[in-house]
């Protein structure tokens, strides 16, 4: 663990941008939990918010605007924070415009 200005950082901090599903385990779903299970921390961004993974037929939810994800990042940065992240992970992108975000 790193401490800093009173807050406590994991040994190794992950930003993971990717889909969330309510139903399985891809994206964040998944993700989140198995990087926790190792003891690294994830600071998960959702790209997308699904019932399930359209792969199952049809699915619900909506995708999250580029500038939302933006707004996100910028509030981690405002805190000081994203200095502190060691890896991003990256996954399903629910529309092209998410991508030029990511940057």
């Amino acid at each position: 663990m790193r401490a800093r200005a009173g807050y406590v950082f994991a040994a190794m901090n992950v930003l993971t941008i990717e889909s969330r599903v309510a139903w399985g385990h891809v994206g964040n779903a998944g993700a989140v939990f198995c990087l926790q299970r190792l003891g690294i921390e994830a600071w998960p961004i959702d790209t997308v918010s699904f019932s399930n993974h359209p792969g199952h037929g049809g699915f619900r939810g909506r995708v999250t605007p580029a500038a939302e994800i933006l707004d996100i990042v910028q509030g981690i940065a405002e805190r000081g924070w994203l200095g502190r992240v060691d890896a991003v992970l990256t996954g399903y992108l629910g529309d092209a415009s998410q991508g030029p975000a990511l940057r």
